[in-house]
């Protein structure tokens, strides 16, 4: 059992002290193709090196990672960071952090973030950079979602809602919300919290939730 899983996408590498500070949090590191490359570059090691292994030097990696596990996802219908998803839900993931996530192809940057939206109710999930860190919250059934986040005065917090329909309250910002129905746009980008908590609660709908630390 892998209560905390990092998953390293091959995308834009994040820097050396915030993947050493991913890796000594979680249980489980799963690096997805190419991103065996930037782990052997930075030093961390992970456990499960899966894909279909079109984009990593095979000969190299597994010389660098001895004892990682390597798994082919050959199935071309998902790309390798969904698969990279199941694995670590087989694996009993309680908690999934994904970073490289950015970067490249538009498309793939894109597809990304839609994991999100289809994986957030399955279990905690989210994509973490070194500027950023984004996650999906739904609200329905007449069971608000919330989150609380640690923040401090004059770190961006931002709500995108895709379809148009969350209902959101947030608090703890300099411009607050109270069961808002939150339109398809840029309504709710680049509020600020003004307090060392701030408080995301979703009614019903779904939204992207996007902390940027002012450091």
């Amino acid at each position: 059992m892998s209560g905390r899983v990092l998953i390293l996408a091959n995308g834009e590498a994040p820097s050396l002290r915030l993947l050493k500070r991913l890796a000594e949090s979680h249980d489980l590191i799963l690096a997805t193709d190419g991103a065996a490359h930037y782990a052997i570059e930075k030093g961390v090691a992970p456990h499960i090196i899966c894909g279909d292994f079109d984009s990593v030097h095979l000969g190299r990696v597994k010389a660098a990672f001895p004892t990682a596990e390597f798994l082919p996802t050959p199935n071309q219908d998902r790309a390798d960071l969904e698969k990279a998803l199941h694995i670590a839900q087989e694996r009993g993931a309680k908690s999934v952090t994904i970073t490289g996530a950015a970067g490249g192809r538009v498309d793939h940057l894109l597809a990304n973030f839609a994991l999100l939206l289809r994986y957030h109710l399955e279990f905690s999930l989210c994509i973490v950079d070194d500027f950023s860190e984004v996650r999906a919250l739904s609200g329905g059934s007449g069971e608000p979602n919330e989150i609380v986040l640690q923040t401090a005065p004059g770190d961006t917090i931002s709500l995108i809602s895709p379809g148009g329909d969350a209902r959101v309250s947030l608090l703890g910002v300099q411009w607050t919300l109270e069961d808002y129905l939150l339109p398809i746009g840029t309504m709710g980008v680049s509020n600020v919290a003004i307090e060392e908590r701030v408080t995301v609660r979703v009614e019903g709908g779904t939204l992207f939730l996007c902390h940027l630390p002012k450091a």
